[in-house]
């Protein structure tokens, strides 16, 4: 079965879920607790190639501290959660505080691995910051902004719909290559696609049906600024596989690789969309 056809059947297996977690569960939890699992996933794919298996360790040679990813999967699950439920303004600074403390008191206390503590606490710390306070702004488009659904459905329109039409604009016209030394595959064509993909998204299903009340303008804009977005998480998480040596982040998803594998431009487009909409549209009056 060829890699495009396991994408299309893996997608016609979520896109009702989540159809139906954004226009017919009118409030946030179905959507937060979808995006808890899916972080968790994309986090702990993160944690195992991050983390070196260390003598003394639980657990089989290829499952790294399976004791402390559990903890840092917690602290990233607590860290949406807590946002979502009493908003970010709230919650944001106390459950990174927390966070902090925990993973250090917690890493510390692994006495047969002090060795390898530091590389430990700074990859457990980034794995936070990359992944969960990143996917954060998922459940918050829906909880928090008005006509929050729609906004949703954009977003992932965006960051989705853009590597779609970047593939196909980079297998049919691609010459020029974007980033070898991260990706050999990405061209410039592509990601011009990428961009052409994010505008018919933010336009299309955003200003001209489900967001209204957002200017074409600024649908072009959010469009080409979520695609590059997406397009830089995209590379981020093919910087680092190369960094640790590894060709997908998992097996989860078929056709697709891991979690981490298909969330990775959601991540950056996400946060992108959820502060434009509080912070640029305001400004502008729309």
């Amino acid at each position: 079965m060829s890699n495009l056809v396991q994408r299309l059947l893996t997608a016609a297996v979520l896109v009702p879920i989540l159809i139906i977690e954004l226009f017919v569960d009118k409030t946030p939890w179905s959507i937060l607790a979808m995006a808890v699992l899916a972080t968790a996933a994309a986090h702990d794919e993160f944690v195992r190639m991050a983390l070196p298996r260390i003598a003394g360790d639980d657990g089989p040679r290829d499952d790294p501290a399976p004791g402390l990813r559990a903890v840092v999967l917690t602290l990233g699950a607590g860290l949406m959660i807590a946002c979502t439920v009493f908003g970010p303004d709230k919650a944001m600074a106390p459950a990174l505080t927390i966070i902090a403390m925990g993973l250090g008191a917690v890493i510390l206390a692994r006495k047969h691995a002090l060795d390898r503590a530091a590389h430990t606490l700074v990859a457990c710390f980034a794995s936070i910051l990359y992944i969960p306070l990143l996917a954060t702004t998922w459940p918050l488009i829906k909880a928090d902004l008005p006509n929050g659904a729609a906004w949703l459905f954009v977003t992932l329109g965006i960051a989705f719909f853009s590597d779609t039409v970047a593939y196909f604009f980079g297998r049919f016209f691609g010459r020029h290559k974007l980033y070898p030394a991260v990706s050999p595959k990405k061209t410039w064509e592509g990601s011009f696609g990428g961009l052409v993909g994010g505008v018919s998204i933010a336009v299309g299903f955003g200003s001209l049906w489900l967001i209204p009340e957002m200017p074409i303008g600024h649908a072009v804009a959010l469009g080409v600024l979520g695609s590059a977005c997406g397009q830089i998480g995209d590379l981020v998480e093919s910087m680092i596989k190369r960094g640790f040596g590894v060709k997908d982040s998992g097996t989860l998803l078929p056709g697709h690789g891991g979690m981490l594998d298909r969330v990775d431009a959601l991540l950056f487009v996400a946060p992108v969309v959820y502060f434009y909409v509080r912070l640029v549209l305001p400004l502008a009056g729309a």
